[in-house]
């Protein structure tokens, strides 16, 4: 039964990694390099979020990590969305049109994900609170869903 479930557990990694490599092939320039830079919000999110529900033994660096990860990402996100044929149109882009016909918008939700990530960094520095730490994580990833309504193709 052990083996059973450790090949069974062992096909559906492989399976998940191709999918993820699938979704990416073929893909190039700016269009990678933003997929690539959400991929790693995403991993590191679902790993900071596994240790709020006590799916993972919690670990603050990795909140610190996390609002790291976030300044970073969301200080050079305006750059990954050039108004250009490639960026708009590009193979497999999940970017709505409404990111460059409303770039205000846009560049205020990108300016609330920066906001509210360097306010985890500054929680993470200042407190052990894992309430506090909590909250100020959930405000920075319910920035990105916000952006992600607005902005992204819904998945399918």
């Amino acid at each position: 039964m052990l083996k059973k479930t450790i090949v069974s557990g062992s096909t559906a990694l492989a399976l998940a990694a191709s999918a993820i490599l699938f979704a990416h092939s073929g893909v190039s320039g700016i269009i990678k390099e933003r997929m690539d830079s959400m991929k790693a919000l995403s991993k590191q999110s679902k790993r900071v979020t596994a240790m709020f529900k006590g799916k993972s033994e919690f670990d603050k660096a990795e909140v610190i990590a996390a609002a790291d990860l976030f300044v970073l990402h969301g200080e050079k996100m305006l750059s990954q969305f050039p108004d250009t044929e490639q960026s708009r149109h590009g193979k497999k882009t999940e970017a709505l049109p409404e990111i460059w016909t409303d770039w205000d918008g846009f560049t205020g939700e990108v300016n609330d994900f920066i906001k509210y990530s360097q306010a985890l960094q500054q929680t993470a520095a200042t407190t052990d609170d894992r309430s506090q730490l909590r909250k100020s994580f959930m405000q920075a990833t319910q920035s990105c869903s916000s952006c992600h309504k607005a902005y992204r193709k819904p998945k399918r």
